[in-house]
């Protein structure tokens, strides 16, 4: 672990070990729960005490998937304990998180796309969240049995929370299929089995990663620039009924133009504003499918002021224009 100092203590405590609960019963209310095939699927909102958001989870074959999307109201420091014996996969996509153990004097910070892959046998310690700040996070919990069953073997070496370079850059495959664990829209069966597979294929791409990554060799320039790209290419999808200049985004990342254009484009093989033009269509068709709201505010939802200027453009992008798309649902 990597020592990371803090100037100041202010936060607020949450122990969950005097409570006898877990950090999602403590802070958030389910609200939804359904089972079908063999999967269970909760999702429970965040308590307006603690802040606003929500968290997911689904249940199979001895696996929790949790996406945690949440902005607390304060900084927390929460506190717990437990046997795990699992195998826990963390990603965290937005936020950032500090790690403390309790046999050890070390904090460990953990930052926006970031992840690490790690045995836990036992777990004693605290985790420090900011308030104030967007968190996401996807962590996967997999069982000893569920190991065992996909014939993974105790000889992989998985790191421990104390080990030295636990935490790696989140890899553009790995977002790629992290992306599709929220996205896909399928039921029953079908989904239990698109999980599983989803879970087994991030797993073969972990193990991979820290084989074939040297993590002190990697560029801490380029890490820089990667944490830059992707804080930007969510900045855009968190803002899609704006537009920025070129200029604009440069003082946002912090990258000179030359740079921000090349790299954004070798990292995610599109243009800075291509990317933003399929963002805001797609976010405009979901509008037009789910929602009732005429077109000029789909529109200006989507950064057009121009009812006629967005109908063009959602035709470009799907071959015809909002009110035929409308009318065909």
């Amino acid at each position: 672990m990597k020592k990371k100092r803090r100037d100041t203590e202010n936060y607020e405590l949450i122990d969950l070990i005097a409570l006898k609960t877990s950090l999602k019963e403590h802070i958030s209310e389910e609200i939804h729960k359904i089972e079908e095939e063999g999967l269970t699927k909760i999702e429970r909102h965040i308590v307006p005490k603690y802040g606003k958001g929500m968290i997911i989870e689904f249940h199979f074959n001895n696996v929790v998937i949790s996406i945690s999307r949440y902005r607390l109201n304060h900084d927390f420091k929460i506190y717990n304990q437990g046997e795990k014996n699992k195998l826990q996969l963390s990603f965290l996509l937005e936020g950032e998180k500090i790690i403390g153990l309790n046999n050890t004097i070390e904090e460990l910070l953990y930052e926006s796309q970031e992840c690490y892959t790690a045995y836990i046998k036992t777990y004693a310690g605290y985790n420090k969240i900011s308030g104030g700040k967007p968190f996401k996070e996807i962590k996967i919990t997999l069982s000893e049995s569920f190991l065992r069953q996909h014939g993974i073997s105790k000889e992989i070496e998985f790191k421990k929370l104390t080990d030295n370079n636990l935490i790696i850059p989140i890899t553009n495959d790995l977002f790629s299929v992290l992306s599709d664990l929220e996205t896909k829209k399928i039921k029953g069966i079908s989904r239990k089995i698109y999980l599983e597979a989803k879970v087994l294929e991030i797993l073969a791409i972990q193990i991979n990663n820290y084989k074939n990554i040297n993590i002190d060799g990697l560029s801490v320039q380029h890490n820089k620039h990667l944490k830059k790209l992707y804080n930007l290419k969510q900045f855009l999808k968190n803002n899609l009924d704006k537009n920025y200049s070129m200029n604009q985004l440069v003082k946002q990342v912090g990258l000179n133009e030359s740079v921000l254009r090349s790299e954004f484009k070798r990292v995610f093989e599109s243009t800075i504003s291509k990317y933003f033009v399929e963002e805001k269509m797609i976010r405009a068709k979901y509008l037009l499918e789910n929602t009732e709201l005429p077109i000029y505010e789909i529109a200006e939802s989507v950064g057009y002021k121009n009812a006629t200027h967005f109908s063009a453009a959602f035709k470009r992008f799907y071959n015809e224009r909002p009110k035929e798309f409308r009318v065909k649902i």
